[in-house]
């Protein structure tokens, strides 16, 4: 093959992989550090349910004011942790959590999407924002997150999802993100991922978390589980859903094809074919 067609040809691949490579990282989970373990976190409380109470599936902490009521009867399930004080982990849990708000925030707006969550079908992996920045899943409405890669929803201001409301789909939820403006209440049935706030998160009577609840990313923050208990909180404190090594393997082949188009350039400007 006449070195300018090799050469052409490696170009060529190179940028396919580039843009692939480009629209892979369109979307990232942010780092959450010492606060992945968490499944609730708060800034200045914590209060769980009375009742039955809620079972947290993750740490449960609050910084800098380690105020945490409530548990028992709510619980923290073995292995995680329950923080009465704010030691050393939950500190960095809460710098942690801060850098995660201001990455996502730094991800921009995305597909912009009505406020109605009922209207706007099943959506796949992206990066979404909303028109007024105050989203709302209206009561017995379905949200459907379909897909194996990474959501991130940028909310400018509050997040609300109903009575009876769910989110569903072959997501994994600690795969979805949800950086909120002010304050989250979660009143719905079901409702996955990580949602990381502003101001302070509400989970309310029976409703179920799949994914963590990090509140207080401001001056101040409390997470609060209403009603009598019997529901769920957690799920994603042992790890990320998605590894970063395809990247990390994308990017080391994107290097070697410009190295390999390189030199071919090289040669073939320093020896013209015959």
């Amino acid at each position: 093959m006449p070195r300018k067609l090799t050469t052409s040809l490696a170009l060529s691949i190179l940028l396919t992989l580039s843009v692939g490579v480009a629209t892979a990282a369109a979307q990232v989970a942010p780092p959450l550090g010492v606060a992945q373990q968490f499944g609730v976190l708060g800034n200045s409380a914590v209060t769980g349910a009375a009742g039955a109470g809620v079972v947290v599936s993750g740490d449960v902490g609050s910084s800098p004011t380690a105020t945490i009521s409530n548990f028992p009867p709510s619980t923290v399930a073995p292995p995680n942790a329950l923080h009465l004080t704010n030691n050393g982990i939950v500190q960095q849990a809460r710098i942690d959590a801060n850098a995660a708000y201001v990455n996502l925030l730094g991800q921009g707006a995305g597909t912009v999407l009505p406020d109605d969550l009922a209207t706007v079908g099943a959506l796949t992996p992206g990066i979404y924002s909303f028109l007024t920045g105050a989203p709302n899943l209206p009561a017995s409405a379905t949200l459907t997150l379909n897909g194996n890669g990474i959501f991130v929803f940028n909310v400018g201001s509050a997040l609300t999802a109903n009575v009876l409301s769910n989110v569903v789909g072959t997501a994994n939820p600690c795969n979805i993100y949800w950086r909120v403006g002010s304050s989250a209440t979660l009143n719905g049935n079901t409702f996955r991922g990580t949602v990381i706030a502003n101001a302070s998160i509400t989970v309310g009577a029976g409703a179920n978390l799949a994914g963590r609840a990090l509140a207080g990313t401001g001056a101040t923050g409390a997470v609060t589980m209403a009603g009598p208990g019997g529901n769920t909180i957690g799920g994603c404190s042992g790890g990320v859903g998605v590894p970063t090594l395809p990247q990390v393997v994308l990017w080391m082949l994107a290097i070697g094809l410009i190295t390999i188009g390189f030199f071919r350039l090289k040669a073939s400007v320093a020896k013209p074919a015959f």
